[in-house]
């Protein structure tokens, strides 16, 4: 489904984040009852991951901000 998914949204010229994937195998002896990440390695690689997800949505919302091609003219659209 996944690479179908990945399909799709390139026909439609839609911005994905192509890398890193996560594969995350689920530990209970990794997260505490709450939530925290105990482990220190599966920790550093799921900041590592938000992190460059936020990058990614900070040039998602960055190229849709106004006045890129294909915007309309405020001029002309009032």
């Amino acid at each position: 489904m996944q690479s179908s998914m990945r399909a799709v949204l390139s026909f439609l010229d839609a911005p994905q984040l192509n890398a890193p994937e996560v594969y995350l195998k689920f530990d209970a002896a990794a997260f505490g009852a709450d939530g925290e990440v105990k482990d220190e390695s599966a920790e550093a690689f799921l900041r590592h991951y938000m992190d460059e997800y936020c990058a990614f949505v900070e040039r998602v919302l960055a190229a849709n901000a106004p006045g890129h091609i294909g915007d309309q003219d405020p001029e002309t659209s009032k």
